[in-house]
């Protein structure tokens, strides 16, 4: 799971499908040397009489193994989700703030025009890179959304409708320091390395659980521990792609970002 781990982050270019099917034929290559082995090493547990045996064990540790990674990959895909609707929610966070600063008078329009501008720029060209190779993200985005903060607090005005404007851009500028907040602290948030253990444990005891089986020839043997590693290993991947919202092919960019600067801040 360390190597897949690694693949997946590092080589960010490389398609998760063809990833996916390298780890499948690795481990598939694996298992299959584990089972010749076994079958070298201890010929003489094999035995068709203790099938119905075995079949029970393997039913009840597969059972356990399904359900454990199951639940992981239902968990890892709701934190995938919810890191998307984060990025999603920041990007509108951004546009409700241009719109509102629109209606301000002059300098403050510029100057929060500028730093809406600039956290853009830094979200896209520092903080993504940043996050995408797993690295502390800067702290020039959260510097400019302060600098906007602290000039609304100093502005002042008896116009009532720009008054309400003010209030409204504090509002969405509040909205915005929480939804980079949430976005920054998504980048710390990984699958504990126990529970990997746990599940890799699992994964292997189940197929060599499966050694134990006597099949009418070998070569049945080697298919269906073939089709129960390919099972394992493709599930477990999942749980690599959605543990990693940032990192990979199937990672989450800053389209929202991108999409607003190309329309609004050419």
């Amino acid at each position: 799971m360390i190597l897949i781990n690694w693949a997946y982050v590092h080589y960010m270019n490389t398609p998760a499908w063809l990833l996916c099917l390298v780890a499948v034929s690795f481990t598939i290559t694996v298992a299959l040397v584990g089972l010749l082995a076994f079958r070298k090493l201890f010929p003489s547990v094999l035995n068709k009489a203790n099938n119905d045996f075995i079949s029970l064990s393997l039913s009840t540790v597969g059972l356990f193994s399904s359900v454990l990674i199951s639940l992981i990959v239902v968990n890892t895909w709701n934190f995938y989700t919810q890191v998307e609707q984060i990025v999603s929610t920041e990007g509108h966070a951004v546009e409700d703030f241009y719109r509102a600063a629109q209606g301000m008078p002059e300098p403050t329009k510029s100057i929060l025009i500028k730093d809406i501008k600039t956290y853009i720029d830094v979200a896209i060209k520092e903080e993504w890179p940043q996050m995408n190779t797993n690295n502390i993200v800067g702290d020039k985005g959260r510097e400019s959304l302060l600098n906007s903060y602290n000039h609304l607090l100093q502005f002042k005005t008896n116009d009532p409708i720009i008054t309400n404007i003010h209030s409204k851009l504090l509002s969405h500028l509040s909205n915005l320091f929480d939804a980079r907040r949430d976005r920054i602290l998504s980048t710390k948030s990984h699958v504990p390395g126990v529970i990997w253990l746990v599940m890799f444990l699992s994964a292997c005891l189940t197929i060599v659980v499966s050694y134990f089986y006597t099949a009418e020839t070998f070569s049945i043997h080697m298919i269906a521990t073939g089709f129960i590693t390919a099972s394992l290993t493709s599930t477990l991947f999942l749980i690599v792609i959605f543990a990693h919202p940032y990192q990979g092919s199937m990672r989450i960019e800053p389209e929202t970002f991108i999409s607003f600067q190309e329309q609004n801040l050419k």
